[in-house]
C-alpha cells in the first residue's frame, strides 16, 4: 500500500522541474491522501482500500504533475526590476545633475564630481551583485540562522565602524547599514514562534539592545529610533498573527507599554532633569524648527531657507533669486538630505512631484508583495524589507519640506554611499527573493530543514 502511494506521489512529483518544491508537494499530497483515506475508513471500508480509493480518485499523476509544475516554480517580479533599474539610472543622473549645479561656481567643481560620480557608478555596479546574490540565495536561510546572522551583523558593524570615517560625530557609512538589524529581527521573531511570553519578553528584550547597537554604530539617535520603532510593528504583528502562545490583546498591551509608554516616560524624565546646557539645546532645536522666523540668520537659517526656496520655486523650471544672499544660499546644506529640495529648486515642483509619484509607485508595489504573502517568514520578511523603505521616503519628503527637524536622512536610489546604496540592494533583493520563492517556499520548509542545509540552486523555470 505504501509503496502504491509513494509511486503515485513519485509520479507526479518528477513533472515538477523546481526541486526545491517536490518535497512539500510530496508531503501535501500524502497528508491529502491519507485525509481522504481516514474518511472512508469511518465509513467502514479498510485502510488499504480506502488508500487505493483516494489515490484513484486523483486522478492521472502525470497530468496532476504538469498542473502542479505550472504552479510551483520560481517567478521573476519583472516590475520591480525594470523599476530598480530605472530609478538607479535616473537616480544618478539627478543626482549628477544637481551636483554639478551645485558646484558649478567652485574650482575643479565639475572635475571634482564627475570624479565622485564615477565611484558612485562603481558603488551601482556593486550593488547590483549583491542584489543579484540575494536573489538568488534562498531567503528562508534568515529564518533558520537569524540569530547567528544577528551577531555577526553587530561584529561586522564593529568593524566597519572602527575603520570608516567620522564625519561630525556620525558615521556616514553606518547611517542606512544598521536598518539590516529590521528583517534580521523578524527572522529572530519567527524563531521565537510557538513559545509564550518569554518569546514576547526576548523579542522586547532584542529591540532595546539593537536600539543601543544601532545609536552606538551610527552615533545617530533618530536612525536608532527609527529601527526601534520597526521593530515594535514587527514584534505587535508577529503577536496578532498568533505566532506566540499567549492571549493576544493581553500581549499587545504588554508591548505597547514597555517599548512605546515607557520609553517616552522616561525621555520626558530625562529632559526635565537634564543639565540646562543639554536641555536648553534639546529646546532650541524645537523651537528653531517650529519657529523659525525668531533667528533667521541663525538657528532657524536652514527652515527659513527651506521655506523661501519653495516660496519662489515655479512649477517648471529654477526659481528666480534665492532665499537670502547669495553668499548664504549657497552654503546651503546641498548634501543627500535636501536632493529632493534640490531638485524642486533646480527644476521645478513638477519634476518633485514626479520622483515623488516614483517613490510611492515603489512603496505601493512592495506592500503588494507582502499582501500575497501566505508564507509566514515571507510575509515578516517582506513587511520589514517595507517599513524600511516606508519610514525612508516618508521621513526625506517631510525633512525636505520642513515638516520634521532636519536631521540625516536617505533616499532609495537618491542617496550617494556605500551604505545606503548597499542597503537598498539588499532590501531589494531580500523582496525578490521573496517574490520568487512565494510558491515553493513554506513554512515546512523552514522549520523542517536541517540547519546545516543552506544551498544555493539555479532551477529551471
Amino acid at each position: 500500500m505504501d509503496i502504491k502511494m509513494e509511486d503515485f506521489i513519485r509520479s507526479i512529483t518528477e513533472q515538477i522541474r523546481c526541486v526545491r518544491a517536490r518535497e512539500v508537494v510530496a508531503k501535501e499530497l500524502s497528508d491529502h491522501i491519507l485525509d481522504q483515506a481516514a474518511a472512508y475508513e469511518e465509513k467502514g471500508e479498510a485502510h488499504e482500500t480506502a488508500v487505493s480509493r483516494a489515490i484513484r480518485e486523483m486522478g492521472d499523476p502525470v497530468g496532476i504533475g504538469v498542473e502542479l509544475d505550472r504552479i510551483h516554480r520560481p517567478q521573476t517580479d519583472v516590475k520591480m526590476i525594470v523599476m530598480v533599474l530605472l530609478f538607479s539610472i535616473g537616480g544618478m543622473l539627478l543626482q549628477y545633475i544637481v551636483g554639478g549645479y551645485a558646484l558649478a561656481g567652485e574650482t575643479n567643481g565639475a572635475s571634482v564630481y564627475l570624479s565622485q560620480f564615477g565611484r558612485q557608478s562603481l558603488i551601482l555596479l556593486i550593488s547590483f551583485g549583491v542584489m543579484a546574490g540575494m536573489y538568488f540565495l534562498d531567503y528562508s536561510f534568515i529564518g533558520r540562522y537569524a540569530g547567528t546572522l544577528y551577531w555577526m551583523m553587530t561584529v561586522a558593524f564593529f568593524v566597519i565602524r572602527m575603520v570608516s570615517g567620522e564625519v561630525n560625530g556620525r558615521y556616514p557609512v553606518m547611517l542606512m547599514l544598521v536598518y539590516l538589524y529590521v528583517p534580521v529581527y523578524a527572522g529572530i521573531l519567527y524563531q521565537l514562534r510557538g513559545k509564550g511570553y518569554s518569546a514576547v519578553l526576548r523579542g522586547i528584550a532584542l529591540q532595546f539592545l539593537t536600539a543601543a547597537f544601532a545609536n552606538y554604530f551610527s552615533n545617530v539617535f533618530h536612525a536608532a529610533f527609527a529601527v526601534y520603532l520597526m521593530q515594535t510593528v514587527l514584534l505587535v504583528l508577529a503577536i496578532c498573527k498568533g505566532w506566540f502562545q499567549v492571549n493576544r490583546r493581553d500581549a499587545v498591551i504588554v508591548a505597547v507599554t514597555v517599548l512605546l509608554i515607557l520609553p517616552l516616560a522616561v525621555c520626558l524624565v530625562s529632559l526635565v532633569s537634564a543639565s540646562d546646557t543639554a536641555a536648553n539645546f534639546r529646546l532650541q532645536r524645537i523651537h528653531a524648527w517650529l519657529h523659525p522666523e525668531d533667528e533667521p540668520y541663525g538657528k532657524g537659517y536652514t527652515y527659513m531657507w527651506i521655506r523661501e526656496g519653495l516660496a519662489k520655486s515655479k512649477l517648471v523650471g529654477a526659481y528666480e533669486g534665492v532665499a537670502f544672499d547669495d553668499e548664504i544660499m549657497w552654503s546651503a546644506p546641498r548634501t543627500d538630505p535636501f536632493i529632493l529640495l534640490e531638485l524642486v529648486f533646480t527644476f521645478g515642483f513638477l519634476v518633485g512631484l514626479l520622483v515623488i509619484g516614483a517613490f510611492a509607485v515603489l512603496i505601493f508595489h512592495v506592500f503588494g508583495v507582502v499582501r500575497r504573502q501566505r508564507n509566514q517568514l515571507g510575509f515578516m520578511m517582506s513587511a520589514a524589507c517595507f517599513l524600511v523603505l516606508l519610514d525612508n521616503c516618508v521621513e526625506g519628503i517631510l525633512v525636505n519640506g520642513g515638516f520634521l527637524p532636519v536631521t540625516s536622512v536617505q533616499f532609495p536610489f537618491l542617496s550617494f554611499g556605500v551604505g545606503s546604496t548597499v542597503t537598498y540592494a539588499v532590501l531589494i533583493g531580500l523582496l525578490l527573493s521573496i517574490y520568487r520563492n512565494e510558491k515553493i517556499v513554506t513554512d515546512h520548509m523552514v522549520t523542517g530543514m536541517p540547519v546545516w542545509r543552506l544551498g544555493i540552486k539555479l532551477e529551471k523555470r
